[in-house]
Formats: C-alpha cells, sequence, structure tokens
C-alpha cells in the first residue's frame, strides 16, 4: 500500500527537520509566499495531489481561521497544525515566549504539540473594538493573552477605544477568565495579523487594530492532539 505523502507549510523548517529526524519519513516543504492568502497558496501548490482526490497529510502552521477554511474545501487533507507550547517554551529557554523565534532542535522536541483539525466554526467581529466591547458586557472581567506584546497591545487599544472593566493578565489558574488566543485548540476569541506582517511591536499591532487589519473572531473547533509519528 503506497504511503500517503507529507508536506508541510511552515516558515519553521527545523520543526520539520526534527520531525523527520524523530519519526523516520520524509516531509516535503511548501514554499510560503506571505503576500498571498494561506489557503491559496497551500492550494496553488498541493493542485495536482488534490484534484485527484488522493489523501494527503499537511503539517502547517496557520491561523486557526485558515486552519477550518483549508479543512472545509478539502476534507481529504489530513491536516495537523503544529505549535509550539509556549509555557514549555519559558522553562526551557527562561525567556519570553516569540513565536516568530527559530528554536533549535532539542527546545522543539520537547515543546512541539500537533493537533489534528477535524472540524469547526468561525464567528467574525468587524473590529477588536466590537469584541472587547461585547466581553465588557459579559460577567467575566478578567482577560487572558499569553503573549505578552499582544496582551499590551491590546491593553493599550481597549484604552484608547473607552472600552472599560476589563483586566488583562498573562495566565489564569480558574474558570472566572476568558482567553484570547488560547493556547492549544480550545474555542474562543482569536486575532490574527496577514501573514505579510511579521514579527510586530506592540505599537505596530495598535495600527493594524486601528486599521481594521487584524482578522477577530469567534472560533469553535473540533481538534484532537496527536502523537508524533502517527
Amino acid at each position: 500500500m503506497p504511503q500517503v505523502p507529507r508536506y508541510a507549510y511552515t516558515q519553521h523548517a527545523v520543526t520539520v527537520r526534527a520531525l523527520e529526524a524523530q519519526c523516520g519519513f520524509k516531509i516535503q516543504l511548501l514554499e510560503q509566499h506571505r503576500d498571498r492568502d494561506p489557503v491559496e497558496d497551500i492550494v496553488s501548490q498541493l493542485a495536482p495531489a488534490l484534484a485527484s482526490g488522493q489523501p494527503i497529510t499537511l503539517y502547517a502552521v496557520l491561523p486557526l481561521d485558515k486552519a477550518i477554511e483549508l479543512k472545509k474545501m478539502y476534507p481529504q487533507i489530513r491536516l495537523i497544525l503544529m505549535q509550539l507550547d509556549g509555557k514549555i517554551v519559558e522553562k526551557i529557554t527562561g525567556q519570553p515566549y516569540d513565536p516568530k523565534r527559530e528554536y533549535p532542535p532539542e527546545v522543539v522536541v520537547q515543546a512541539l504539540k500537533l493537533i489534528e483539525v477535524q472540524d469547526g466554526n468561525v464567528r467574525y467581529v468587524p473590529t477588536l473594538a466590537d469584541m472587547l466591547s461585547e466581553l465588557a458586557k459579559g460577567s467575566i472581567k478578567k482577560v487572558v493573552i499569553f503573549n505578552d506584546v499582544m496582551r499590551e497591545a491590546v491593553k493599550k487599544y481597549a484604552e484608547m477605544t473607552g472600552v472599560k472593566g476589563l483586566e488583562f493578565v498573562k495566565t489564569c489558574n480558574n474558570a472566572s477568565c476568558i482567553e484570547i488566543n488560547p493556547l492549544g485548540m480550545k474555542n474562543g476569541w482569536r486575532v490574527s495579523f496577514p501573514g505579510t506582517a511579521g514579527k510586530l511591536s506592540a505599537e505596530q499591532m495598535v495600527e493594524m487594530f486601528v486599521q481594521k487589519l487584524a482578522r477577530v473572531y469567534y472560533v469553535e473547533v473540533k481538534a484532537q492532539e496527536v502523537q508524533p509519528c502517527q
């Protein structure tokens, strides 16, 4: 029986090579064109295989809304998102987690999480202000944003737009919190920037919020964590 072809869509080649070394199979690294929509970019490169209807395994670093969009378009793709657990990275390195950084293989192997996306639904809102206003009307006022830069940016934007009553924290140990960009595949609020944005400072994020360039959405996802060599 022929092996299902494996592809990867990410700028973090070290992660892909570490996975190959651990599992003993070959993964073809797709090109990543940051000026294109990631779904269009992936589909254009996999067009012949997708047209044939054959099963494909794709390891990817994608915003969750784009992952769900791709999975709905092509159910034959076994879509596995690659994520580094920021808490584990910070414990190993002693430094704040930077999602844009290329970490060495010894960190990747310990922190890598593989999550298979099976289905999901996305509800977009026009701006971050709409999302924050919606949160402010609720009973839970503590908002968790693990990424330090993102947390600073969202807090500044809330102040700019006059949204009051929300407390922004890095972690929360009980249920009385709302997470933005939660680690893993939890249902909840997400904020994603265009692929062309690259690494952003808090000030640059705020500017993108103001210009309505960030995608703001609530996602419900059906997904499960899988072992590296499955």
